[in-house]
């Protein structure tokens, strides 16, 4: 391969990268994200590329002499945020350490280096590659000698001329001129206002450049292909001077020194040592692996490099050392013999590792293709429905079933199940039960570590510094996916084997961490028993009222279209007559409308100009009726796309009901997820979701029993702050809100409505951490006075001063912050240098105990009624059921003819979960439908 030169647009890969990864941080609360995807991106330079000449080409964020020429150059950029400012240092010690030479220069920009370098490269005869996806350099590209190279796309996209046209429609030698047109928000070059891509790129493409352009200008208006092009041709006619001024200020100057002789830019070996001690600084444990399995650096580890390496979640430590796993092909269960062999010595062990594999589908439709197991010294796979030219003769899944049977419910033998639910709530559709499940290793890991990647490869290769394949690996992704029944059994039991004896594998040092921390009764006493309650109400699912969805539907539809009209005539009278054709779902024509037209105040950047996503729109509303207009049509549109039509098309054909899935290791307070559909979403409070939850219906004859807790996380927080004035309120049964009004407003203030919401806003507002500035927003008066009333509930509530204080302190001395049952919650934010960063760890600190412990609380509600339910159904043969939880409430179904006494017990099992130094107090609701039962 000819001496090539890459050239590295640094600036703008950070950039990229931090806005493509997840918020990364180091156990010690360095965030990473952004170094680790540029790691990546170099690494895969050296590994795959080994170019012969390598640079990193920096921007010192100089002026330039684009600021003489128009001051406003750059103006409105942003500081970078608070999370990435620290992360360009850290990108410089990465280039460093790998011996790459760092380009900067305080005389001109990145980019005019770049094309400088690509200048002093070209007159040597050296072609170049410019690592960047930057269309402000495609102007470089000069095929075959310059092309530009994406890495981050997958596979890596290069540009050459082709590339270049079919990405921005123009050739190199057009780029400068097209960008000339379009302007550029991010650096604040003007172009011409109102010609957009499409249209710049039509007019570049029929004369050719800017300068025949205008010397043709009268053409413009004649041209057929041009929508308005009258209208383009005046707006092109009074912006010419912004039009060739915008030319001068795309167009890169190579004519400058780059002041590095390119032969200084030959590839060297770097120090591997040096790059493993930075690495590991940055707690990049994966590309350590990837580096030592090259080849590079120390011994390879066990896991297996040539391996796809997912990006984890947050950014891990070099691996643990390598736990053996059982070595060779997995036994193969094909015949009642072997699967009674397989059975007795796993029975004999003593510790089972166990998986399902479903073809596709969910838990409760997908069909069964094979069972997993591994124990000491044994791994197997039983297949029973795989169905391929070819596939082996196998077992009858029944049969196969029969035969696992004593082991699956032999409560004696040890089971570690990851996605335990899941598994438990496939057996039992096929009639097996599941007995002796004494580590789910997902929800461990969640329990140890919520910032951590729960998925099984990345626990291995985390946990026991083995590799564990992903199921995609085999099946593939997306919409070619192929189900798991057509995967070849050799195939399919060395991925699946695999997985069991390393679920097998990590259950020891899981629980032994578990013990260690004092944190193993959350897995035992309340996380793997809860994991039996979701799946016997997954199972259960909800009936659904579908024509009424359909209704709600259409009236929906109508009140689209009437907001969507009135809209249009707003905009029309407030920014003429363009916005005739409106589009409330095109993000261009609502910037363009709220912030050119209307001069609203833009609340954030995107990549494309300022947001208006739903937050935005929700802060525009109190400024412009339009703006409130939009936000209504946003929220009404986004409710009628998630529940009114998508609900129906979920109800599974079979059972005619509803089932969502729950997640027990997503959120990281503790609360419950859910799924296919996310019922903890449903609007519980509006007049809107009152009529949503009408379509939630029991069967005939029965009837739905909601138990709901009330004010559960002011009770939670009266109970661990220890306030006289809370206790005594929450004791006395009071109003709270009222009790709030008197104790801060006085006695002659208890029926004043307006401050009772103020008092109900502060009293969560405190539980969940709120600022005076969020208290302010909520309440839509000044910060000042949102200041006065947090001071005044505090001065208040000494006991929740205090001990709101405390919590903050605890978790700077601790990492984070703990439940009432020792749950912990890692918050690496308190570690961050940047303020803003830090106070949010603060609020983290703070609300993290009450929700978490109110989490909990229902967490252990649920098996209690669940326990409830079956001493009923064993006593008298009651079919009343759960069948939900959404936030603090519990939704039964239970026949008319007890509903009343299952309500009644339902209200005993919550209100006795646990004891608290106050009443815990349950509502309770009995009625045809969910909003009825409310």
């Amino acid at each position: 391969m000819p001496d090539t030169l890459y050239l590295v647009d640094g600036s703008g890969f950070i950039h990229r990268a931090y806005h493509a990864l997840p918020p990364l941080t180091t156990r010690r609360g360095v965030p990473s994200g952004a170094v680790y995807g540029f790691t990546q991106m170099l690494m895969k330079l050296e590994l795959d590329y080994k170019p012969s000449h390598l640079a990193v080409v920096l921007d010192a964020g100089k002026r330039s002499f684009r600021n003489d020429l128009f001051p406003a150059y750059k103006a409105n950029r942003v500081e970078p945020p608070d999370d990435l400012r620290p992360q360009f240092g850290l990108v410089r010690e990465v280039v460093d350490a790998f011996g790459v030479p760092r380009l900067e220069s305080t005389e001109m920009e990145a980019d005019d280096l770049i094309a400088a370098l690509v200048r002093r490269a070209r007159e040597a005869g050296m072609p170049v590659v410019i690592v960047s996806s930057d269309k402000d350099l495609m102007q470089l590209v000069e095929e075959p000698e310059v092309v530009l190279l994406d890495t981050m796309k997958d596979p890596p996209k290069t540009y050459d001329t082709a590339g270049v046209v079919e990405k921005l429609g123009v050739p190199p030698s057009q780029v400068r001129d097209l960008l000339a047109l379009m302007g550029d928000s991010v650096d604040n070059i003007p172009g011409v206002r109102g010609v957009g891509p499409k249209t710049a790129c039509a007019l570049i493409q029929h004369f050719g450049s800017l300068d025949e352009m205008y010397r043709r200008l009268d053409e413009v208006g004649q041209l057929k292909t041009l929508r308005g092009a009258a209208s383009v041709m005046a707006k092109l006619r009074e912006a010419e001077g912004d039009a060739r001024m915008s030319q001068r200020l795309v167009s890169l100057d190579a004519s400058a020194d780059p002041g590095v002789d390119i032969e200084a830019l030959r590839r060297k070996e770097p120090d591997f040592a040096r790059v493993e001690e930075c690495l590991r600084a940055l707690e990049f444990g994966r590309l350590i692996d990837r580096l030592r399995a090259a080849g590079k650096g120390g011994p390879a580890a066990t896991a297996d490099a040539t391996l796809p390496l997912p990006i984890p979640a947050v950014p891990t430590p070099a691996a643990a050392p390598a736990v053996a796993l059982v070595e060779g092909a997995p036994t193969i269960v094909l015949d009642e013999k072997s699967l009674a062999d397989v059975v007795a010595r796993l029975r004999a062990g003593g510790e089972v590792g166990l998986g399902v594999e479903l073809a596709g589908g969910s838990t409760l439709t997908g069909a069964l293709v094979g069972i997993a197991l591994a124990g000491p010294g044994l791994a197997a796979y039983v297949p029973v429905g795989h169905r391929y030219l070819g596939a082996p003769a196998q077992l009858p899944l029944q049969r196969a079933l029969d035969g696992l049977r004593p082991l699956l419910a032999d409560a004696a033998v040890k089971k570690s199940v990851p996605d335990a639910k899941d598994v438990e709530l496939v057996l039992a559709r096929h009639g097996v039960a599941l007995a002796g499940v004494a580590c789910d290793p997902l929800v461990a890991s969640y329990l140890l570590d919520t910032t951590e990647a729960h998925d099984l490869p990345a626990l291995a290769a985390r946990r026991l510094g083995a590799a564990v394949p992903a199921r995609a690996e085999l099946t593939g992704t997306g919409k070619r996916a192929l189900p798991f029944d057509t995967v070849e059994v050799e195939r399919a039991a060395a991925y699946a084997a695999r997985a069991a004896d390393a679920a097998r594998a990590l259950a020891a040092p899981l629980l032994d961490e578990l013990d260690h921390r004092q944190m193993r009764h959350l897995l035992d006493g309340l996380e793997l028993p809860l994991a039996h309650v979701l799946a016997v109400i997954e199972r259960h699912g909800v009936r659904l009222d579908v024509a009424w969805l359909r209704t709600l539907s259409d009236r929906v539809d109508k009140q689209l279209t009437e907001i969507e009209t009135e809209v249009r005539a707003q905009a029309v009278e407030a920014a003429g007559p363009a916005f005739a054709d409106l589009n409330l779902g095109s993000p261009k024509q609502l910037q363009e409308l709220l912030f050119d037209k209307l001069g609203l105040p833009p609340q954030k950047r995107t990549k494309t100009g300022y947001s208006v996503d739903a937050d935005t729109l929700e802060e525009l509303a109190p400024l412009h009726p339009v703006a409130a207009r939009i936000a209504e049509h946003r929220t009404l549109a986004k409710l009628k796309g998630t529940y009114l039509d998508a609900l129906p098309l979920l109800v599974d054909q079979k059972t005619g009901r509803l089932h969502t899935s729950y997640r027990q290791t997503i959120a990281a307070t503790g609360r419950l997820s859910s799924v296919e559909p996310n019922l903890q979403n449903v609007p519980i409070r509006t007049p809107f979701g009152a009529e949503i939850r009408k379509a939630f219906i029991a069967e005939e004859g029965w009837r739905l029993v909601v138990g709901d807790y009330s004010q559960i996380e002011l009770r939670v927080l009266a109970h661990l702050s220890k306030d006289d004035v809370l206790l005594d309120s929450f004791r006395r049964g009071e109003d709270i809100h009222e009790r709030t009004v008197v104790e801060m407003f006085g006695a002659d203030r208890r029926h004043d409505k307006a401050l009772r919401s103020v008092a109900k806003m502060i009293n969560y507002g405190i539980a969940y951490g709120l600022s005076d500035f969020g208290l302010a927003q909520r309440l839509g008066i000044e910060r000042d006075k949102a200041k006065e009333y947090i001071d005044g509930y505090l001065r208040t509530y000494r006991g929740v001063a205090a001990y709101m204080d405390g919590l903050v302190a605890d978790a700077y001395r601790d990492g984070g912050a703990r439940t009432m049952f020792g749950r912990f919650r890692p918050i690496p934010e308190l570690k961050q240098k940047a303020r803003m960063v830090r106070m949010q760890g603060e609020r983290m600190a703070k609300n993290t105990p009450i929700q978490g412990t109110a989490a909990d609380i229902l967490k252990y509600a649920m098996i209690a009624v669940q326990r409830m339910l079956d001493e009923r159904t064993a006593s008298t043969g009651s079919r009343a059921r759960m069948l939900l939880t959404v936030h603090d409430e519990l939704v039964l179904e239970a026949p008319e003819a007890e509903a009343d006494e299952v309500g009644a017990a339902l209200r005993r099992a919550m209100e006795g979960a646990v004891a608290l130094d106050v009443p815990l107090v349950v509502d309770l609701g009995v009625g045809r439908t969910w909003s009825d039962a409310k």
